[in-house]
């Protein structure tokens, strides 16, 4: 499927934003120029001889092809016999943009109208999920009075679709005419990908970006970028491995886990390597479909990966690495390649240690580094990971209480994990996790919990090319590819620009080299192919050129050490009683910085 984008003289703001976001989905897109001529319907069958396209009509493209006066009947006829879908948007409450939508929904839609200035929200319908996926049932707001107007209808026709309502009327809509299936979209703008929204309320850019999206995907089928699987996880901050920690007792954890299906992740601090215990650590490893560990900081000193130094960072990391591996020969347990940053804070600088020490990705609370405040884009967002610092693939978590159903439909709907996070004092009211969990399972029936490298690894986009080709683009280092059809597979490996750089040293399949790839200013692609039911890993292996150092030095290690021990006072005991608890924080503050 193409989309085919008309203009006259220039494109409008807001059809080259759709091909923009076209493009990002991965629908190949052509631009068509409409000259002046009289016969409208005529010109159309010459210049596309491809009826399988998607015809893009914006109003006032239209109006000034065609006059003010109306959409000629002809051409009408033509482009619902000629497009099996049709995307309508750009309306306004004009004569023009009414005319239009009632002649090619066939009267089924009778005008556009204005929303007024009520706080209303957007309602999507619950048998809407083919179109709106993971967003049907949903209802959210506030509503955009000054982007979005709604359609009136003749009511009650099987042929029209509401598939998103503002007020009980249409705002997005499907009607089925002859050959063509007309997607009406009411709002005047589309996003700029590019633009930066940061920490903004989805309801303040859905309907300029998530109606389109949903049109585009829906008319293009497997042919666009879609989340390979829906993943998810709960990450459980500082606690050490025993029976209990603060007000987190891991049994009655793991009993919570099994019994509402969700995976608990112990971002855990390599400093106390030492100090599990064996019963709880055998518990994980007995149970690692639903608890499992991933590296949390070193010491979990305030800024320790804040830090721009790159030999300390360096050395960070590979006593980090040292640590964990300390631990897994003593019981066994592995740790996940995935860095959780102590109170949020890193720097670019602490990605790119990461990177060349081969970590998966890093998670994060805090979407930018520390000291420089960013706002991410809309492109940021739009996918599974932020690759901007040092195209090192960060991922981004929640806590339950800023997780709302419609921003688990948007990481689904974009591929994003759901990853939430909590520390132990979310013990004291353990329903809320079972609460989200709940949630989480009932949107995405299919979501697969687990620990966060496969989370990270698995969450890959993939779409198909019209010559039978499977693209996967991959957002960690190292991704598992299966072909789980019953024929050879043909597969395209695509990490983009952002690992297009020379610390590369080698590719990896199934941990031999690999040589099948190049590397060129679109980034490393890989080609392969997969015999029925086969499984292939893939990874880049990156080169370490940062100077390191034997040790952190005594009086970090001391300071370290206290620390810790004053960190676990505070949650096992000082944070059971409010005034304790107070004093002991305006001391840290005063004094430690923990």
């Amino acid at each position: 499927m193409k989309l085919v984008v008309p203009y006259i003289g220039e494109l409008q703001d807001p059809d080259a934003r759709m091909l923009l976001l076209a493009e990002f989905l991965g629908i190949p897109c052509e631009t068509l120029a409409l000259p002046k001529v009289s016969e409208h319907a005529s010109y159309l069958e010459e210049a596309l001889p491809d009826q399988s396209s998607c015809f893009v009509l914006n109003s006032q493209v239209m109006k000034a092809w065609v006059g003010p006066n109306g959409i000629p009947a002809d051409l009408v006829s033509f482009l619902l016999s000629r497009f099996p879908h049709l995307l309508v948007h750009g309306l306004r409450v004009a004569a023009f943009d009414t005319e239009m939508v009632a002649a090619l929904s066939r009267g089924k839609l009778r005008s556009v109208d204005a929303i007024g200035d009520e706080r209303s929200d957007y309602s999507i319908a619950p048998d809407s999920k083919l179109v709106c996926e993971a967003f049907s049932g949903l209802s959210f707001g506030p509503v955009d009075p000054a982007n979005d107007h709604v359609f009136s209808t003749s009511g009650g026709d099987p042929a029209v679709q509401h598939l998103i309502s503002i007020g009980g009327r249409p705002f997005m809509a499907a009607v089925r005419l002859e050959r063509a299936e007309i997607l009406f979209v009411a709002s005047e703008d589309v996003a700029d990908l590019n633009a930066e929204v940061g920490n903004a309320p989805l309801s303040e850019y859905f309907s300029r970006l998530l109606p389109h999206a949903m049109a585009l995907r829906y008319v293009a089928g497997d042919e666009c970028w879609r989340a390979s699987k829906a993943h998810a996880s709960i990450i459980i901050d500082d606690p050490l491995l025993r029976k209990s920690y603060g007000f987190l007792n891991f049994e009655s954890l793991l009993h919570l886990a099994q019994q509402h299906k969700f995976h608990a992740v112990i971002a855990f601090i390599p400093h106390n390597f030492k100090r599990n215990s064996p019963r709880i650590t055998r518990m994980f490893q007995k149970n690692a479909s639903h608890l499992s560990i991933c590296f949390h900081g070193n010491d979990h000193t305030e800024g320790e990966f804040a830090s721009t130094d790159l030999t300390l960072l360096d050395t960070l990391v590979r006593v980090a690495e040292d640590r964990m591996g300390q631990q897994e020969q003593m019981n066994g347990l592995p740790c996940d390649r995935v860095m959780v940053f102590p109170q949020g804070g890193f720097s670019t600088e602490a990605m790119k240690v990461l990177k060349s020490h081969n970590f998966y990705a890093a998670v994060n609370t805090v979407p930018h580094p520390a000291e420089q405040p960013v706002r991410l884009k809309v492109s940021e967002l739009a996918q599974p990971a932020v690759l901007r610092y040092g195209g090192f693939p960060l991922f981004v978590r929640k806590p339950i209480r800023q997780t709302q159903n419609h921003d688990i439909a948007f990481n689904l709907f974009f591929g994003r994990p759901i990853l939430i996070v909590e520390h132990h004092e979310v013990f004291q009211l353990p329903q809320s996790l079972v609460e989200i969990a709940a949630r989480i399972n009932s949107m995405a029936p299919e979501v697969h919990w687990s620990n966060l490298a496969t989370v990270v690894c698995g969450s890959t986009l993939s779409r198909t090319s019209p010559d039978g080709v499977h693209h996967v683009r991959p957002y960690a280092c190292t991704v598992r590819i299966s072909n789980d059809s019953g024929s050879i597979r043909h597969y395209s490996i695509d990490w983009g620009d952002s690992f297009d750089d020379v610390s590369i040293e080698q590719v990896l399949m199934d941990g031999q080299p690999y040589s099948e790839f190049e590397i060129d200013d679109g980034g490393l692609r890989l080609s392969a192919e997969l015999g029925p039911g086969s499984s292939r890993t893939f990874s880049l292996v990156h080169r370490n050129i940062h100077v390191t150092v034997s040790n952190l030095g005594f009086r970090w290690n001391a300071q370290a050490f206290l620390r810790r021990r004053l960190s676990e006072v505070r949650d096992n005991y000082l944070c059971k009683n409010q005034h304790l608890l107070t004093a002991a924080k305006a001391f840290q503050r005063r004094f430690l910085k923990v």
